[in-house]
């Protein structure tokens, strides 16, 4: 890349106002931005994902030079091919910077109860967040994942009523569904791909 640009992280507190997961919405966009503005220093390995999410939103350049680096190892004798991708290994890192700022956030009496009452995490965070949690704010993970289950449960009913009814309006809870039990798109887990 020839122009490192700086990345803004998105505050703890301006992902809570968007009603999804926590984590996944910092993380989420933290991926467009090395996408779609930064990329990551000399990256050599992509994954699916990644490889058309910079054919489809990044920069010409940024892609170009990217893909170019990746075609020259190719024909490196030296050069190993890794295994694992460089977008998802840079979201990795970011992941336990913010779970870690997640734990701190949690130990404020006002942020669990406003987690109690309003917070959202997906189930991979939750399980990576308790983990690393206090046994007593586990709990508040728990009520937190059940409250939520509750909620889109609800969504979906009210969904597939209205697409009974040929009405198209709330396919917006499928995505919020699709979140809450597999983590954002594009953010790495433990899966492996088909």
């Amino acid at each position: 890349m020839s122009v490192a640009r700086a990345v803004r992280t998105v505050p703890m507190k301006e992902a809570a106002a968007h009603g999804a997961c926590l984590l996944c919405t910092v993380l989420r966009h933290h991926q467009m931005q090395l996408v779609e503005a930064i990329g990551v220093k000399n990256a050599s390995q992509l994954c699916n994902h990644h490889a058309w999410s910079l054919a489809r939103s990044a920069p010409a350049e940024l892609a170009a030079d990217v893909y170019k680096r990746i075609l020259n190892d190719r024909h490196r004798p030296e050069a190993q091919p890794k295994r694992e991708c460089d977008f998802c290994a840079e979201l990795r890192r970011e992941e336990k910077v913010r779970l870690s700022e997640l734990v701190q956030k949690m130990n404020a009496p006002s942020f669990v109860e406003w987690m109690r009452r309003s917070g959202t995490l997906c189930l991979w965070h939750a399980d990576r967040l308790s983990h690393i949690l206090s046994p007593d704010l586990r709990g508040v993970v728990a009520e937190i994942l059940a409250r939520t289950a509750n909620e889109l449960e609800a969504d979906l009913r009210k969904c597939a009523e209205q697409a009974g009814r040929g009405q198209h309006a709330g396919s917006g809870v499928l995505g919020r569904v699709a979140e809450f039990l597999v983590c954002q798109r594009g953010i790495p887990g433990e899966e492996t791909p088909c």
